[in-house]
């Protein structure tokens, strides 16, 4: 069931008036039921790696805190994080691992084997780390285990945010549970307000962009090289509506029941350099990345350069594979921890906090340098393999060919899509306080509601991160 389908508002309806006539004692399980009830229109079966997930840990994290034996408490900690990531490993990864492993044995003429073609649960990728985090939080006395076990089920399981994240902590998400969460007006009209956004998001300038998108890289060779640069920036603009329009509806979703759930984008277009750019995009997935294994790994301020440098690239390049079991994520993760390490080594070798200045002309180039950057390197994660990106980067420079109209189109989307990025990203300080009166606001909103009736396709592309 998806974010989209009118369905799905039907359940959502019944599931917010529910919310508000239960008492909070029933209505966190009836949440829960709702969660699996949505979970499981993808496949039944999901439900019970999704159950099972949530029993590890939940027992987990009381062995752990009820165990004072610091080499016990490891060792619990250990069975957590083995069993989530086998689990992950198992449906996400093991046919990736066959098939290379092929490759080595086919070179020594032995049989291969045969692969799993095991289906990839939708969101798996999401709530193991979840579930994770909150393990390895109440490891470190950073987080107090919850007792209520459907309270814990709810933080797993919530709906909203189950299928594409954000990936939420514990000490945001739990505590919000415990009682009943109060909702206001001003709740229910932001929530409301913050749905449709991520539906005109979606279904008018996401999906629109990728009908250009996938022509040209389904096809790279029929296009000239000013069109394939024009696919890149659309394919990027469309991950990012696509991708901030799901976590916009979730957020929107959770704040009608007067849940706060985490921020995920901070206009990542507007980046001047690469650690700014990741310190945007996908916010609570870098956080995660940077709490619990580059730190760990001794990824800091104290350690040497080198290391730092070689914690980079690794914990990137485990980013990367983390969207996907193919070589062209993890190449994507490599390529974007080589542009961080780069920048971060001669920012700090020239003794700069901004390593361009801080001049007009100078932070235009820089932003321009790295928008040009992220564009070019959103092929390799677009393409199915390396050879296909590289198919598509060798296009950039073949500039005859007629002009499609298609791009017309596109060209246009754009332009809208870029300059609101631009004006909202870069809106003055003492701009940010003034509120539209409520008949502007109700007029932008009507308009936002014609937009998405008369502009949207007949046909919805599913959310891109549901294949993560």
């Amino acid at each position: 069931m998806l974010f989209t389908s009118p369905s799905f508002y039907i359940l959502f309806a019944l599931v917010l008036a529910l919310f508000f006539l239960l008492p909070w004692r029933w209505g966190k399980v009836m949440l829960v039921l709702a969660s699996y009830l949505f979970y499981s229109t993808a496949e039944v079966w999901y439900c019970l790696l999704l159950l099972g997930s949530t029993v590890i840990d939940y027992y987990i994290a009381l062995r752990i805190d009820n165990t004072q034996s610091p080499q016990q408490r490891k060792a619990w900690l250990w069975f957590s994080i083995i069993a989530n990531l086998s689990i992950l490993a198992v449906f996400k990864y093991a046919d990736f691992g066959i098939s290379n492993l092929n490759v080595a044995l086919e070179y020594f003429h032995i049989t291969p084997f045969a692969s799993l073609s095991l289906i990839l649960p939708i969101g798996i990728s999401f709530y193991t780390f979840q579930t994770m985090s909150y393990t390895i939080d109440v490891y470190r006395g950073q987080q107090k285990p919850s007792r209520d076990f459907i309270s814990f089920a709810l933080y797993v399981s919530f709906f909203p945010q189950l299928v594409a994240g954000p990936i939420e902590r514990a000490r945001n998400l739990l505590p919000q549970f415990e009682r009943k969460p109060k909702v206001s007006w001003d709740d229910l009209s932001a929530g409301f307000q913050r749905v449709l956004w991520g539906l005109t998001k979606k279904l008018v300038f996401a999906d629109r962009l990728a009908l250009t998108v996938n022509a040209v890289f389904s096809n790279p060779a029929g296009y000239n090289g000013f069109e394939i640069a024009l696919a890149s920036v659309c394919f990027s603009f469309q991950l990012y509506l696509d991708f901030s329009a799901y976590v916009d509806i979730a957020i929107g979703l959770a704040r009608m029941m007067g849940v706060r759930l985490s921020e995920n984008f901070n206009y990542p277009f507007l980046a001047r350099n690469p650690s700014d750019f990741w310190a945007r995009w996908h916010i609570t997935l870098t956080q995660w990345f940077r709490d619990y294994l580059f730190r760990a790994l001794g990824g800091n301020r104290r350690s040497s350069l080198m290391r730092t440098a070689f914690t980079t690239i690794f914990v990137m390049s485990l980013m990367g594979f983390w969207h996907g079991a193919a070589w062209n994520y993890i190449a994507f993760g490599f390529v974007s921890a080589l542009s961080v390490v780069l920048y971060t080594q001669l920012r700090i070798r020239s003794g700069r906090k901004k390593l361009f200045g801080t001049h007009p002309l100078a932070s235009f180039l820089a932003w321009l340098g790295m928008f040009l950057w992220i564009n070019l390197i959103m092929i390799i994660f677009r393409a199915q393999t390396l050879p296909a990106a590289w198919e598509v980067m060798q296009r950039l420079v073949v500039f005859e060919g007629e002009w499609h109209e298609q791009f017309y189109i596109s060209l246009g989307l754009l332009i809208i899509v870029t300059s609101f990025h631009i004006a909202r990203g870069m809106k003055p300080k003492h701009f940010k306080n003034i509120q539209m009166p409520e008949l502007i606001r109700a007029f932008f909103w009507v308009g936002m509601c014609a937009l998405f009736y008369f502009l949207q396709l007949d046909t919805t592309e599913q959310f891109i991160y549901f294949q993560f």
